[in-house]
């Protein structure tokens, strides 16, 4: 249900963003700062980066769903529910410091959220046991969205992240227990893993390339 949630939104969202162009007038104003980490048409920069914007919120809860979907089949989902869970309620109950916020500009903040949840979880599982949990990454579509929100709200945004990512790995979750090496060993033969090919990187796909990351 929290899926169809977000989904309505986005819709209503890009519905209100065809109407008022809020969003493409922000984006266009911070254009040159992403042109200086990833290459923008010198014409209809700021059409370019609300396909990408849009884009970027619309691939979110198509991932949970498939993440999801994928550890319910693998019979891994004690291990991924909470991070689906975390980065829903990013949307379906946000924090206080983005409600004052409507419309995509909203949403563009709740996806940052719960895109660098997905990347922090990643670098947590490297750390801890030498490989990613979610095989895709998000890291040059992340860092163009935080140019696009702008300093110092996006260091906020980080740091609620960080506030997620404790949620995510509580004291309950046995990252060294038998079970959760079990549940890395049966990764690569799982649809968890192959379920991220069809994501491949965001950013390249729509071709923002950048020679920096």
């Amino acid at each position: 249900m929290s899926m169809e949630v977000i989904q309505h939104q986005i819709r209503n969202a890009i519905a209100d963003e065809h109407a008022t162009h809020l969003l493409q007038q922000a984006l266009c104003s911070r254009a040159d700062q992403v042109a200086r980490i990833v290459d923008l048409p010198s014409e209809e920069a700021g059409e370019k980066l609300l396909e990408f914007v849009v884009r970027y919120i619309q691939d979110v809860p198509q991932m949970l769903e498939d993440l999801e979907s994928a550890a319910v089949e693998a019979g891994l989902i004690e291990y991924v529910q909470p991070v689906v869970t975390v980065a829903a309620d990013f949307f379906t109950t946000p924090p206080e410091a983005i409600t004052t916020e409507a419309g995509l500009a909203a949403l563009m903040h709740k996806a940052y959220l719960a895109n660098r949840l997905l990347e922090e979880v990643n670098e947590t599982y490297i750390s801890r046991v030498g490989q990613p949990m979610i095989p895709m990454d998000m890291t040059l579509s992340n860092v163009i969205v935080h140019t696009l929100i702008g300093e110092p709200f996006a260091n906020d945004l980080d740091q609620l992240v960080d506030i997620g990512i404790q949620r995510v790995f509580g004291p309950a979750r046995a990252y060294r227990s038998e079970g959760f090496r079990a549940f890395m060993n049966r990764q690569e033969t799982s649809n968890l893993v192959h379920i991220w090919r069809k994501w491949p990187s965001m950013s390249g796909e729509m071709g923002l390339i950048s020679n920096l990351i």
